[in-house]
């Protein structure tokens, strides 16, 4: 007759997951990683709570409209155009030093289409976008230097188009332009 019982491997030492001390592994147990019952509690609250956060996270994603990728995309799009411009003065009033710098629209973002066209947003100081509506007739003439006449009639002739963008492709965007930040 054969003998199936498993001879046990040596005794060695191993640190707890939870509370980090050492402790000799029972040879018959090997794969066991905490130190006593309270610690293996512990370790499965410690797995349960990660599996929870974790559903959470995509229960959030799954429950995120359109308007929530919209503003979402506008975030990193905005600091996309600031890493872009950081050379740069503002574009309406040439200031190099300011409080606070914006990504502000030639066209405003009530038009969508050019809502997120690079050639419509540049840096502008807090206090042209905020209290001087944008500076507008500054920004357009500064803008015809940057990027051309034509580009500018094309912004203004095409102002009353409508943006179709889906939540798929506003997910691309988003990881595009936060690529194109990290290269800046």
């Amino acid at each position: 007759m054969r003998n199936f019982e498993k001879k046990p491997s040596k005794i060695r030492n191993k640190s707890c997951k939870v509370c980090k001390d050492k402790f000799e592994v029972d040879p018959y147990k090997p794969f066991i990683g905490w130190c006593s019952v309270d610690c293996g509690y512990k370790y499965q609250q410690l797995l349960k709570s990660k599996k929870e956060k974790k559903e959470l996270s995509t229960m959030r994603e799954a429950l995120k409209s359109h308007k929530d990728y919209i503003k979402l995309f506008q975030a990193v799009f905005n600091t996309f155009i600031r890493m872009r411009d950081k050379d740069l003065p503002c574009v309406s009033c040439g200031v190099y030093k300011c409080e606070e710098f914006h990504a502000g629209h030639m066209i405003p973002t009530t038009y969508q289409y050019h809502r997120f066209n690079e050639d419509n947003v540049h840096k502008q100081c807090s206090r042209c976008n905020t209290y001087l509506s944008g500076n507008i007739t500054s920004y357009r003439i500064e803008l015809i230097k940057r990027i051309g006449i034509e580009r500018v009639e094309y912004l203004e002739n095409t102002r009353h188009m409508m943006l179709e963008i889906t939540i798929p492709q506003l997910k691309e965007k988003i990881i595009e332009y936060k690529l194109k930040t990290k290269q800046l």
